[in-house]
C-alpha cells in the first residue's frame, strides 16, 4: 500500500504514537453515523503472481493505495485537477475548501473504516486526496453517461482502486446544496447503471438498487450481477488445503509395511531413503488432489457428443442463478448470457476476488459464492475452442473475444476454495449433469475397464517395485559379503568337519558315500584325507579288477 509516511510501527515508550492513536479512536466514537463494513481490500499476493496487471491499476490510481504511485500520479494528477473544474461551479471555486475540503475531513473516521489496512495518513491529506479523486470519478462518470466519452473501465472496477460512496455522496450533497435522498439515489442509479450495464460481463438485475447498503461502484456492479434472481442465500465456510479426515490409500499402507521390514535388515539405508522418498511423494501427491477444490463436470463437447445435451439460452434474461438443466424427452442445459471483451477478464478477477474477501470477512454477512461457483463451472465446460462454439451459436457467449481468448481466459482464473454448506441451484445442476453423462453406456463401459485396468497397473507397479528393491538389497549383501556370505560359510566349515572326522573313523565309507555328498565342497578336503581316500578307493578297485581277471582266466 503506497502513503506518504510508511508506517513502521511504533518504539517502546512512544508517546507520538499513543497520541496519534488516542485521537483517531476519540474522532471514530464521536461519528454518529452507522459506519460501513469493510469492503476495500488489499488483493492477496498469491492472486497478483498469477496476473498482477488485472488488480493494479495501469494508469488511473485512486484512493489511499494507488493515488501517491509515482507513475500513476504524474501520468493523471493533473487530468484530476481539470476534473476539477469541469464539476465545480464558477462560485464554488473559492470556496472548495470550505465546501469539499472540510465536509470529507469530517467523516475521515468513517472513510478510514472502510478499508481493511490501517491508514497512516494524517486527516488533512486524506481529506484532500479523497475530494480530488471524489469530484474526478463523478466527472469521468458523468462524462460517460452523458456524452458516452470513452472511460479506463478496467481501472475503475479495480478492488485497490474503489472510493467508498460516501465519499460520492458527501460530495454531490454539498455541491448541490442540500441532501435530497430521491434525487440522490436516482442519480447514482443513472451514472452507476450506465457504467455497469457497458462493462458487466452479465446481464443486472433490473429493480433499482438500495444505495444505503451499496460500498463502491464494484459492489453494486456485483450485487446487480448475483440479485438477478432471488433466492435463498447460502452461507459459505472456508477450510484449509488439506485439512479434513482421509481415508488412507492402500498403496500407502503397503510402503508403510515394506518401510518397517527394509528398517530390519542391515546395510540398507540407501533403499530405506529411496523408498521414504518414494512415501512422500505418493503422500503429496495424494493430498493435492484432495484439497483441488473446483466442480468437476464434462465439457460441453462431451456432453452434447456423447450424452446428448443440448445447450439452450436462459429465457427472460436471466443471470447466474439461472442454470437449470431439464430431462425430459431430450435434455437441456439452459445457461445465462455472458459477454466477453478485452476487460473481461480483469473485471472477473476483481469481482470474484471481492466476493470472496467479503465472504470471509466476520463482520460481512450476505456474501455468498455464487459468482465464484458459476466462474469455476464454466471453467469446467470449456476445455478449448469446440465448447466455446457450441455456446456462441446458441447465443450463450457473445463478445468480441476470439474462442481461443476464451478458452484462456477461463482456464487461466484460479479455482475456489471454499465451500458451500448447503446445496446450492448449481450444484445440483452438476450433479445431475454428471449423472447424465456417466450413465451413458459408452462411458459406463469406459469407466469399468479402466478401474480394472487403474487396479492392475496398481498391483503390477507395487510387485516391480518390491522385486526391484529386493535385487537392489541382494546385489549390496553379496557386494559386503562376497560369494560366501556368513552363513554359508558356516555350514561349508561344519559339513567339512564332520566330513574329515567320519573319513578318519571310517575310512570305507567312502565307498558308499562320494566325497561329493559328505562334503559340498571337494576342494575343501584335506589333502591326507583326499590321498587316503583315493588310495582306497584305488584298492578296491584293483581288487575288483584282479578278481574278474581270474574269473576270466578260469572261464578260458
Amino acid at each position: 500500500m503506497a502513503s506518504i509516511n510508511p508506517f513502521l510501527g511504533p518504539n517502546s515508550g512512544d508517546k507520538a504514537w499513543v497520541d496519534q492513536i488516542s485521537k483517531t479512536l476519540k474522532k471514530q466514537l464521536a461519528v454518529t453515523i452507522d459506519t460501513p463494513p469493510v469492503s476495500i481490500f488489499e488483493i492477496p499476493k498469491i492472486l497478483k503472481e498469477e496476473n498482477l496487471e488485472a488488480y493494479v491499476p495501469q494508469r488511473i490510481g485512486l484512493g489511499p493505495n494507488h493515488h501517491f504511485q509515482p507513475e500513476l500520479y504524474q501520468k493523471m494528477e493533473q487530468n484530476k485537477l481539470t476534473s476539477m473544474k469541469r464539476v465545480l461551479k464558477p462560485h464554488q471555486f473559492q470556496n472548495y475548501e470550505d465546501q469539499v475540503v472540510e465536509k470529507i475531513r469530517e467523516i475521515i473516521p468513517i472513510i478510514r473504516a472502510c478499508y481493511d489496512l490501517y491508514l497512516d495518513i494524517d486527516d488533512e491529506t486524506m481529506a484532500w486526496l479523497f475530494a480530488i479523486d471524489g469530484l474526478f470519478l463523478i466527472d469521468q462518470l458523468g462524462a460517460y453517461s452523458d456524452h458516452q466519452f470513452p472511460i479506463d473501465a478496467k481501472d475503475f472496477i479495480m478492488l485497490e482502486n474503489q472510493v467508498p460512496l460516501i465519499v460520492l455522496k458527501e460530495i454531490k450533497t454539498t455541491l448541490s446544496g442540500g441532501i435530497n435522498v430521491k434525487a440522490q439515489e436516482d442519480y447514482w442509479e443513472s451514472k452507476f447503471g450506465f457504467f455497469c450495464k457497458a462493462h458487466s460481463p452479465f446481464l443486472l438485475y433490473e429493480e433499482k438498487m438500495d444505495f444505503s447498503r451499496v460500498n463502491h461502484l464494484l459492489d453494486y456492479m456485483y450485487h446487480s450481477i448475483v440479485n438477478n434472481e432471488t433466492l435463498i442465500s447460502t452461507e459459505v465456510y472456508f477450510t484449509n488445503p488439506g485439512s479434513g479426515p482421509s481415508e488412507k490409500d492402500i498403496k500407502q499402507e503397503l510402503l508403510d509395511i515394506f518401510i518397517q521390514i527394509i528398517g530390519l535388515i542391515p546395510l540398507t539405508k540407501p533403499f530405506l531413503q529411496i523408498a521414504e522418498s518414494f512415501k512422500k511423494n505418493l503422500s503429496d501427491s495424494t493430498k493435492k488432489e484432495a484439497t483441488v477444490e473446483e466442480i468437476k463436470v464434462p465439457s460441453v463437447s462431451k456432453l452434447h457428443n456423447i450424452a446428448g445435451v443440448k445447450f439452450r439460452l436462459s429465457p427472460k434474461n436471466g443471470g447466474i442463478r439461472n442454470v437449470k438443466f431439464i430431462l425430459e424427452k431430450e435434455r437441456f442445459c439452459y445457461l445465462p448470457l455472458i459477454c466477453v471483451n478485452m476487460d473481461s477478464e480483469v473485471i472477473l478477477r476483481n469481482l470474484i476476488a471481492y466476493e470472496k474477501l467479503m465472504a470471509n470477512n466476520s463482520f460481512t454477512s450476505g456474501f455468498s459464492l455464487e459468482l465464484t461457483e458459476y466462474v469455476d463451472f464454466m471453467c469446467g465446460i470449456i476445455d478449448n475452442a469446440k465448447d466455446v462454439k457450441l455456446l456462441r451459436d446458441e447465443k450463450i457467449i457473445m463478445g468480441d473475444l476470439g474462442d481461443e481468448e476464451i478458452v484462456k481466459l477461463f482456464n487461466g482464473i484460479g479455482r475456489s476454495h471454499g465451500n458451500m454448506k448447503m446445496g446450492s441451484e448449481l450444484r445440483r445442476t452438476v450433479r445431475q449433469l454428471n449423472e447424465v453423462y456417466e450413465n451413458t453406456p459408452r462411458i459406463w463401459v469406459q469407466r469399468m475397464a479402466e478401474k480394472q485396468l487403474r487396479g492392475s497397473v496398481n498391483i503390477i507397479t507395487f510387485i516391480i517395485s518390491i522385486s526391484g528393491t529386493l535385487i537392489c538389497i541382494r546385489e549390496v549383501y553379496m557386494k559386503v559379503y562376497g560369494s560366501n556370505p556368513p552363513h554359508i560359510m558356516l555350514v561349508h566349515f561344519v559339513k567339512t568337519i564332520l566330513s574329515r572326522s567320519l573319513l578318519h573313523r571310517f575310512p570305507r565309507l567312502s565307498l558308499h558315500f562320494p566325497a561329493a555328498i559328505l562334503s559340498v565342497s571337494p576342494s575343501l578336503l584335506d589333502s591326507r584325507s583326499s590321498q587316503h581316500g583315493n588310495m582306497e578307493i584305488g584298492k578296491s578297485k584293483g581288487a575288483r579288477w584282479g578278481e574278474g581277471s581270474q574269473l576270466h582266466n578260469k572261464s578260458d
